[in-house]
């Protein structure tokens, strides 16, 4: 008998989840998180936390909120670039 997957852990509807509503897709990844390998709940959670902390920043004072958008992007920047390094050491010898 083949076990079919419910509907609210169908990729479009979690990717909907995380991305329009972050909280709610957070608590429906947080409850079924042994349902996914590895990979899907890295691409998962990565996914809600970043909408979660730009979706967090409207309740924040306007000056604050500057300083944490720019916080964000250095940090996004700078794990892109950590990743190509280290993506990169291995071509020279």
């Amino acid at each position: 008998m083949e076990r079919t997957t419910p509907w609210y852990l169908k990729n479009k509807t979690l990717y909907f989840f995380c991305i329009v509503t972050p909280p709610i897709g957070y608590l429906v990844l947080l409850m079924n998180l042994k349902k996914f390998e590895q990979t899907q709940k890295f691409e998962y959670l990565s996914i809600a936390t970043i909408m979660l902390a730009v979706w967090m920043l409207k309740f924040l004072p306007e000056k604050l909120n500057t300083y944490v958008w720019a916080t964000i992007i250095t940090f996004l920047i700078g794990s892109f670039i950590i990743k190509f390094l280290k993506g990169s050491k291995g071509t020279y010898k």
